[in-house]
């Protein structure tokens, strides 16, 4: 069986029961609590609903995670772009990788080379 965490009715201490209808003493306060089925019902029900605040409220939280995200890389490349036109050299380190780039697009074989004949 399933336990789940109620709070006890007198005390509002947490209790962990089996999924089960019964009668349980509350370990804070010794005061016995009934489950009943109608009980065990809306503990199902605001299960559910609590989950899918949840949810909600996990992909809210990821929203605004991937936009702080977002804004933090967009000014990390703003400044970078910034740094790149100060620097002279920059641009000559973007020349040596097109052509380092170029060189190793030459040397690969064509399709077509494998059908000619030696």
């Amino acid at each position: 069986m399933k336990k789940i965490i109620i709070t006890c009715p007198k005390c509002k201490g947490k209790m962990k029961i089996m999924d089960k209808v019964a009668k349980y003493r509350c370990p804070n306060c010794k005061e016995i609590y009934k489950f009943t089925h109608f009980s065990r019902f809306i503990q199902k029900i605001t299960g559910f609903f609590g989950g899918v605040y949840q949810t909600f409220k996990d992909i809210k939280h990821n929203f605004i995670t991937k936009y702080k995200n977002t804004k933090a890389t967009y000014n990390y490349m703003k400044q970078m772009k910034q740094n790149m036109k100060n620097n002279p050299n920059w641009s000559n380190y973007h020349k040596e990788q097109a052509e380092n780039k170029k060189m190793k697009e030459a040397q690969k074989p064509n399709f077509w080379d494998r059908f000619k004949k030696n």
